[in-house]
């Protein structure tokens, strides 16, 4: 082979040796084009509810429940949960635009400054904590926004539906003063609420009943309440441990105060039956002091015909 031939070969390899450097190079300038799919899970009207909203929405509801120290369910219960939490507060919030219903920026901000302020923290440094718990801001705003909507949206259809008399009144605090209701003690209450449907069967009615006696009864066994609470709760408070905080007597259901009123902290109530379904309660404690009923005051809601 002549010296020229062999220079030939040496640049052809050289060639072949930078056409692969190149295409490699170029493959991995490429963007890359996996796409992984968004599986929608639900559908309320028009609006679809996507495998990434309920997996992020299921991570928040964990953490909230690791920081406050419940244990935490497995998560196909917890996922169950909060899917038909948000089915419902997708309705309920399409429900709340198509009537009006809307919380602008000024009252939202007000209403974030006041979380902040009961933890402790400015807004700055509340936004900084969420941001280490792995919790967008933006989100956090939106997921509070749509908790007032919700809430004035509540308090309508509620005060939509009362009509109060003054005989009413006198009754009622004829009733108070009868059963000896402290209107100016607070409890600090748990709950939970095993739903009955509007128009429900006798069976329905005992499987719901059954249910509720259920979890009364894993309870005073000893199980986590805020646990069940999370498992088997159908309350909007159910996915954070059916945590009600503290209430006065005077603005809980009659229904509530006469169970509790004889419970010990720490306590677990009778199955309860409302119109909404069924009830378990959970004192954890109570405080104040008794007022003259003549200092009572009755809020009245009347509706004009």
């Amino acid at each position: 082979m002549t010296t020229a031939q062999m220079a030939k070969r040496k640049f052809e390899r050289l060639l072949v040796a930078l056409g692969l450097i190149l295409g490699c190079a170029a493959a991995l300038a490429q963007p890359q084009r996996i796409v992984l799919a968004d599986r929608i899970v639900a559908v309320v009207n028009n609006e679809v509810i996507t495998q990434s909203d309920l997996r992020e929405r299921v991570e928040t509801v964990m953490r909230q429940l690791e920081r406050s120290g419940t244990r935490i369910p497995p998560r196909e219960v917890i996922e169950q949960q909060v899917l038909e939490r948000m089915i419902v507060d997708r309705a309920q919030m399409q429900f709340a635009r198509e009537t009006g219903i809307v919380v602008d920026d000024a009252a939202l901000d007000a209403a974030i400054a006041r979380i902040a302020q009961n933890n402790g923290l400015s807004v700055a440094d509340f936004r900084a904590a969420l941001e280490r718990d792995g919790i967008p801001y933006d989100r956090f705003r939106e997921d509070v926004r749509t908790e007032m909507v919700l809430s004035r949206l509540r308090e309508r259809e509620i005060n939509s539906r009362i009509q109060v008399s003054e005989s009413e009144i006198d009754n009622f605090l004829a009733e108070q003063q009868r059963e000896g209701v402290d209107s100016n003690i607070e409890f600090h209450l748990s709950h939970i609420l095993i739903r009955v449907p509007e128009h429900a069967t006798p069976d329905q009615l005992a499987e719901r009943r059954q249910r509720a006696q259920e979890v009364r009864n894993r309870a005073l066994a000893g199980e986590d309440f805020a646990q069940l609470a999370v498992a088997f709760s159908e309350a909007p408070d159910g996915l954070k441990g059916g945590d009600m905080g503290w209430r006065d007597a005077g603005k809980l259901p009659e229904l509530f105060v006469k169970a509790v009123a004889a419970l010990q902290p720490g306590q677990i109530s009778e199955v309860l039956r409302s119109p909404a379904g069924f009830h378990v309660l959970k004192l954890h404690d109570r405080r104040g002091s008794a007022t003259p009923l003549e200092a009572m005051t009755v809020e009245q809601t009347r509706v004009r015909h």
